[in-house]
């Protein structure tokens, strides 16, 4: 929402090279990183797929945070190592420290019913293409047990209150 409200979403575009320029600059209005992904569908398929890999992202974070926690690690100092070597990310950073470390998972806030949305069409895709794609499998099934507990309206990281606790 915050990036909605700033101009600073990601565009991804799926148009023919002409339409596309035309369409820019009301893209711009709201969207700070436009990107002509190729013909019509495919900007669809890369924003499918940015989200099936932000939530796998997330689901490495939640299972780091549960292991730490058993390991006698100290979940925001795991964290603040992670931010400075190569797992250095925008889920690290944007729902890791700010969610999954804080344990604050607010309702309607891109909620577990709407990732779970994206990611099935992700997993059809998948299906479609010929593609075993057994970690965005992982996700879907947390994301199940996460709206069988009650959270399905929750801010999508909230699988880390199960993960790690089942």
């Amino acid at each position: 929402r915050a990036a909605a409200e700033s101009g600073t979403l990601s565009a991804m575009v799926g148009a023919d090279k002409a339409v596309f320029e035309r369409v820019k600059p009301l893209l711009a209005t709201f969207a700070s990183d436009i990107t002509l992904c190729g013909p019509v569908g495919c900007g669809q398929v890369v924003k499918i797929l940015n989200n099936m890999v932000l939530f796998e992202t997330v689901l490495a974070l939640c299972e780091a945070r549960a292991i730490a926690e058993r390991a006698g690690v100290d979940v925001a100092l795991l964290f603040d190592t992670l931010s400075k070597g190569s797992a250095d990310s925008f889920a690290l950073r944007n729902h890791g420290m700010k969610s999954v470390l804080t344990d604050d998972f607010p309702e309607r806030a891109f909620s577990v019913e709407y990732a779970r949305k994206d990611l099935l069409y992700a997993l059809r895709l998948a299906r479609e293409t010929g593609v075993d794609a057994r970690g965005a499998r992982t996700v879907d099934g947390w994301y199940e047990q996460a709206i069988a507990a009650g959270y399905g309206t929750h801010y999508h990281p909230v699988i880390s209150r199960l993960i790690g606790r089942l």
